[in-house]
């Protein structure tokens, strides 16, 4: 039906190792595309295979990733 709400339980796909290398390592660097930079996060991007900025060709959805999108925890930096 048009009215169907689907929910997916984003802690469990953010941590599926075929996607997200390394997935509960702190990797900002991972959401990066192409002309964006590393910054100071210690960390080198690629050092985990599919872990490098620009893996994933062209620009990212913006709903992609939403773990603070919805709801009464929504991110109040909006």
């Amino acid at each position: 039906s048009p009215q169907t709400l689907i929910t997916l339980c984003h802690y469990a796909t953010s941590r599926d190792s075929r996607y997200f290398p390394a997935p509960d390592a702190f990797r900002p660097e991972r959401w990066l595309r192409h002309g964006d930079t590393a910054g100071d996060s210690g960390d080198t991007p690629g050092d985990t295979p599919g872990d490098s900025p620009g893996d994933s060709p062209g620009p990212r959805h913006p709903f992609a990733s939403l773990p603070f999108g919805l709801g009464p925890r929504s991110c109040v930096g909006r």
